[in-house]
């Protein structure tokens, strides 16, 4: 059995709880250290409570690191003596704008680390992690990690330099979207519908649309030309957004969340 050990619970680390809650219990047990007292939603995802990061890093085989970044000192004074004489744990870091530099040199440099950039819909087995291993990580060990992550969604291995945009695009991106449903369900209301309608047909049609997408192997561009016939209704809202510049909005978006995490780096 693959014990996963948290230390820190908060959004992120609740949200791949949550998503390793569904495996086999004779395949994953969890716990978690945090400074308070863990959240009662953990008790129907059964992760054990732990008094220290010291007790919860001793019986655990992957540890995540899922604090706020400010608190990765304390955390390395407590953990980085019993990693060099514990070097076979695994450590995934998920703190933000954490570089595996930074880790490594709080850690200790025999430290197994990886670092990996999920987003919250880990939750329901939908997520997108990117993940960045270190020197001291083998390949049997980069493959555990790899196919433990994927459990919670699509996996991609990538160079830390590409964590920046991931950041914007996947991790900060389910508000967008979810943005653009709120969007879309507000119209709904002004040209008409009540409000509890307006908000199924948005969810529906965004879910059905990303459906169609995957199961028809069609890019975005694709999908929108079948909807569309020249010169009518979905052609002259289409034409519309065109010339709100819409792409350039979202490109403005990504910008700007790229530009504030740059500042806790």
């Amino acid at each position: 059995m693959l014990k996963i050990g948290f230390i820190g619970a908060g959004n992120m680390a609740q949200a791949m709880m949550q998503g390793w809650s569904k495996l086999d219990s004779d395949q994953v047990s969890q716990g978690a250290y945090t400074r308070h007292h863990l959240p009662e939603t953990t008790q129907a995802w059964q992760v054990e409570e732990f008094g220290s990061a010291i007790e919860i890093a001793m019986v655990s085989d992957m540890l995540v690191l899922a604090t706020p970044p400010t608190a990765l000192e304390k955390i390395s004074a407590d953990l980085k003596p019993l990693l060099e004489m514990m070097p076979q744990k695994i450590i995934v870091s998920v703190l933000g704008g954490i570089s595996l530099d930074a880790l490594q040199a709080a850690l200790g440099e025999q430290a197994k680390i990886v670092r990996a950039l999920p987003n919250v819909n880990v939750a329901v087995g939908q997520g997108y992690t990117a993940m960045h291993a270190g020197a001291q990580i083998t390949a049997e060990e980069k493959g555990a990690v790899f196919a433990i992550l994927a459990e919670l969604g699509r996996v991609d291995e990538m160079p830390e330099a590409d964590f920046g945009a991931v950041s914007a695009v996947a991790g900060s991106g389910p508000a967008f979207v979810a943005g653009f449903i709120e969007a879309l369900t507000a119209a709904g209301q002004t040209a008409g519908l009540d409000e509890e309608r307006a908000v199924k047909l948005s969810l529906q049609t965004f879910r059905g649309t990303l459906d169609k997408m995957v199961q028809s192997d069609l890019s975005a561009h694709e999908l929108a030309q079948l909807v569309m016939t020249p010169g009518g209704s979905t052609a002259a809202g289409w034409e519309t957004m065109q010339k709100g510049n819409l792409n350039g909005l979202v490109s403005d978006v990504i910008q700007a969340t790229m530009q504030k995490n740059a500042e806790f780096e």
